[in-house]
């Protein structure tokens, strides 16, 4: 049972992140949350098309806004699209990672890179980096926590990333610069259970989990920072006060001594914190190592972090880009809700004296049946054009048009996102479609190579993730729980994979229909374990008394990769190749295919060549292939695996039509290479190449080792004896 007292008790004094500063650093967050609560609320409804039911709910100055029966609310949701479009070009699902090599030679890049590929490729990680894009684009920013999952299974399956929204993150946004970063932090809610059997707690005084950009905070209150006003059926749909305010805090400046292990040292460390308890609240519960540290010892947050724009002076002080956006779509909204009620107004109206026309009258005259006469009585003694006069209405303002285009055409300058981008369709050709899509230098390439620079740090501390999961198979979860577990020392069964043949073979029934159509799928993990070929851990043999780590095994290409910790062990860069997403990537793509076609031809037969040149035909073909973005069939390895795959389909064809002959007795007749080539070659090295030839041919070796006790010039006789006569069977 963890001993939370012995955190309360000891002196911080010493320290740079002292919990007092902690505490200053949360209620100075809790703040900027509350200041902008109902911003970020009103940009939530944009983006849902709630505008005016928050409107009138309470908009964002606070006040209650009233609402006539017979107004008309019109709502234009602009920026549902325009955050769609962005997010669509910003990560395609095609969106690969490239992983360059650690400057000291160490881990294998190869191996790293598609462990953290076939982690992209999982559709929840996917959904999770998009939801990060999303709030990061609405909000000021949003973040990522990386942790994994003890126990036994795939590794690259415990690995997991959860999405942290902004008014979750505790940031040090007060420092000029990121490298100066002191602290990150995650402030969130846990059930009360869990915490107190985390951290041998009792008696923890719950709270509501409440639903930050809900309309209803009012004030602010020690437990949770908020206070909320609720109604009865709020209180009726509540958790109950089951659950307590945590903080979770990188330190990044103050290191952590393991008592347990006398001498070992840890730069930076993981504070946590339980709000809301009073005194027990002013000081952590739990301090421990951070989970993850760079290959080098140095501390490495698993709390990452995203901000698109931020203000000048502070890097940390994130800008919402929905922000700017926000007073186009309330003009929007406004005016075309008026230009609806000026319309509903701008009808056929009439005036006339009461008693002109008597009830029966009246109501065909409304009625308005076509080829209607309506006739007046004979006394009726006033001009006939005084019966009924239409009453005219003041048309709308031109005006108006203009300045609702005026607004729309701002908007479109605040979105920032070529035509094709948007998927408006252009005269341009697909030459230049390709060129407006290169952003590099636009707002929209900056926030790419802003999400890339994440993404990286993402994938970053996934790596370390990864090695952690291949050495702990006990109780840790990872990211903040039991933290004083020694992850080397942790031990870890070896698996053997198992072959294609040997998975099929092992089930049965419905098992091996399953297990067939799982690996014909090129782009499947397959099942690395074989749980009935181990009984108990396995010693690393290299040092003997600690228990092996767990190897990964990936299938790339039909072929098992074996992945170890010392492969990933390294301090790997992280690079990406854009994938497609706008509309207009298809027609250029297209557009590539036909232009590459023939030189792609040519430099495919100058890569089947020996020596630098067809390595570089090769390379040129691999830079092609990632630039214009080609399809992966079309990839020089693919096209290597589907070549070899073809030539192995036709030697097994002849081998089989072999065999069909000897089994009628038509035996086939030995075919003699052609050996021309070798007469120009130096005697040795023709003996050389005519012992791999005939290896399969007992005489004809004992005829090459003959061979060599001749005199070099009567060797040379020899071979071109044997050369020009094709007899296997000579003699020397």
């Amino acid at each position: 049972m963890p001993n939370y007292e012995k955190f309360q008790n000891r002196d911080y004094s010493g320290d740079q992140i002292t919990p007092t500063f902690v505490r200053e650093q949360l209620r100075a967050h809790d703040k900027r949350m509350r200041d902008n609560r109902n911003t970020w609320a009103l940009t939530k409804a944009c983006y849902t098309t709630n505008y005016w039911k928050h409107i009138r709910h309470r908009n964002y100055t606070g006040k209650q806004h009233q609402t006539r029966d017979n107004e008309i609310n019109v709502e234009v949701n602009r920026l549902f699209g325009i955050i769609t479009a962005y997010l669509s070009a910003l990560y395609p699902r095609a969106q690969r990672a490239i992983v360059m090599p650690d400057p000291n030679g160490v881990g294998d890049s190869k191996k790293a890179e598609l462990a953290l590929n076939r982690f992209m490729e999982s559709s929840r990680i996917h959904h999770r980096v998009m939801t990060a894009l999303r709030q990061a684009l609405l909000y000021p920013g949003s973040g990522a926590k990386v942790g994994y999952y003890a126990g036994r299974g795939n590794p690259l399956d415990r690995v997991w990333m959860r999405v942290i929204p902004w008014w979750e993150m505790v940031m040090d946004s007060d420092v000029g610069d990121s490298e100066d970063e002191r602290f990150r932090g995650h402030v969130y809610y846990r059930p009360i259970k869990e915490v107190e059997e985390e951290y041998g707690l009792q008696g923890l005084a719950g709270t509501e989990r409440d639903d930050f950009l809900r309309v209803g905070y009012t004030g602010k209150n020690s437990d949770s920072g908020y206070k909320r006003a609720y109604s009865k059926q709020d209180k009726a749909r509540s958790d109950n006060k089951n659950f307590v305010r945590v903080l979770e805090i990188c330190n990044l400046k103050d290191s952590y001594e393991d008592k347990e292990n006398p001498g070992i040292m840890y730069e930076g460390r993981l504070e946590i914190y339980v709000l809301g308890q009073g005194k027990k609240s002013h000081k952590p519960v739990y301090m421990g190592p951070l989970p993850f540290a760079e290959n080098d010892g140095r501390p490495l947050s698993h709390i990452i972090p995203l901000i698109f724009n931020y203000e000048p002076e502070y890097p940390l002080r994130g800008i919402a880009h929905a922000d700017r956006l926000l007073p186009q779509i309330q003009e929007l909204n406004s005016y075309r809700s008026f230009m609806a009620m000026a319309t509903r107004k701008d009808t056929r109206q009439f005036i006339t004296r009461k008693g002109t026309f008597n009830a029966d009258e009246m109501t065909d005259l409304t009625e308005g049946h076509d080829g209607l006469i309506l006739q007046l009585e004979q006394d009726f003694d006033r001009p006939l054009g005084d019966a009924i006069v239409p009453l005219g209405n003041t048309p709308i303002s031109s005006n108006i048009d203009q300045y609702m285009a005026i607004v729309e055409n701002d908007l479109d300058r605040n979105v920032n996102l070529s035509p094709g981008a948007r998927g408006i369709v252009t005269k341009a050709t697909a030459f230049e479609v390709q060129a407006v899509q290169q952003y590099t230098e636009s707002e929209f390439g900056l926030h790419a190579s802003i999400k890339d620079e994440w993404l990286g740090s993402v994938l970053k501390v996934v790596l370390r993730a990864l090695i952690s999961a291949m050495q702990d198979l006990g109780e840790s979860s990872g990211a903040f729980e039991n933290q004083n577990v020694q992850l080397a020392e942790v031990g870890a069964i070896v698996f053997e994979p198992q072959t294609e043949e040997e998975a099929v073979e092992s089930a049965t029934g419905s098992e091996q229909q399953a297990a067939a159509e799982e690996q014909a799928d090129d782009g499947e993990q397959q099942p690395y374990i074989n749980e009935n070929s181990v009984d108990e851990y396995k010693e690393d043999p290299k040092e003997p008394g600690k228990i092996e780590s767990e190897k990964l095994v990936l299938r790339e290409r039909r072929e098992f990769v074996e992945i170890e910790v010392i492969d990933l062990d390294a301090d790997f860069g992280v690079t990406f190749v854009e994938g497609g997403g706008a509309p207009m990537d298809e027609a250029v793509q297209q557009q590539n295919l036909l232009g590459l076609l023939q030189p792609y031809l040519s430099l495919w037969d100058a890569a089947q060549q020996p020596g630098p040149q067809g390595f570089l035909a090769r390379q040129y073909m691999k830079t092609m292939a990632d630039k214009f973005n080609l399809p992966k069939d079309l990839h020089p390895d693919e096209l290597d695996s589907k070549f070899a795959e073809e030539q192995e389909t036709q030697e097994d064809q002849t081998q089989d039509d072999q065999n069909l002959k000897q089994a009628a007795g038509d035996q086939p007749q030995q075919q003699i290479p052609d050996l021309s080539d070798l007469a120009q070659l130096p005697p040795d090295q023709a003996i050389a190449a005519m012992r791999d030839i005939f290896g399969d041919d007992p005489e004809m070796q004992q005829v090459l080792d003959q061979l060599e006790t001749l005199p070099p010039d009567q060797q040379s006789q020899m071979i071109a004896q044997i050369l020009s006569t094709g007899e296997q069977g000579a003699t020397v």
